[in-house]
């Protein structure tokens, strides 16, 4: 079973090997993929003891999960807060938000988008986001057609993270503040205006 402790009660030097040895995974990802990173180049790197991992996690897909769980949990709490807006200003803030998380996180996120050993993660962040506009968006779940709901907000999803890859790759431009604009123009505005023209999709 995952090693997992409630957070107020971990020692500050479980804390301090832990980070260290996300940061050592995180570090060694962006050089090469996932399948050829060992437990010995993690601990390496970390500086810390080849044992002292498996007092920390079982697995290296164990510790995978773990950095990817606690990332993408930010990104999918300021989706959530987006899909809820109606308000043109409201979804440019959000938006900005939403490319200021991914500028603080960009390492978590290179490897998401580059790594072909988490296909998996992604699939499961997609679904995750679609299901998150499917509830919250208004527009969609006033549609009344439940298969015209799942396209619209799989679409919403899939060109979401590919705006992100794409603005990580042009090295984050343009700044977040533009980019909650082209995300509200380019996604959200256009998804929205399809509803109307996808009602009679067979459900």
């Amino acid at each position: 079973m995952p090693k997992k402790t409630a957070t107020l009660k971990v020692d500050p030097r479980v804390r301090r090997t832990r980070r260290l040895l996300r940061e050592a995974l995180v570090s060694l990802m962006l050089e090469k993929d996932f399948a050829s990173i060992s437990i010995k180049e993690i601990t390496e790197r970390a500086e810390v003891a080849y044992i002292t991992f498996f007092r920390h996690y079982e697995s290296l897909d164990q510790l995978l999960m773990e950095i990817l769980d606690d990332g993408l949990e930010g990104l999918q709490t300021h989706i959530e807060t987006l899909a809820k807006q109606s308000e043109t200003s409201a979804l440019e803030t959000e938006g900005m938000l939403i490319f200021e998380y991914i500028g603080q996180k960009v390492d978590l996120f290179r490897i998401l988008f580059k790594s072909q050993s988490v296909t998996r993660v992604r699939k499961k962040v997609v679904q995750n986001i679609a299901a998150i506009f499917q509830k919250s968006c208004l527009p969609l779940a006033r549609s009344g057609n439940p298969t015209a709901t799942a396209m619209l907000s799989n679409h919403i999803a899939t060109s979401l993270l590919a705006l992100i890859e794409w603005w990580i790759d042009n090295n984050m431009r343009p700044a977040p503040a533009q980019m909650g604009k082209v995300y509200k123009n380019l996604i959200i505005d256009s998804t929205v205006g399809a509803v109307s023209s996808l009602s009679a999709v067979s459900r």
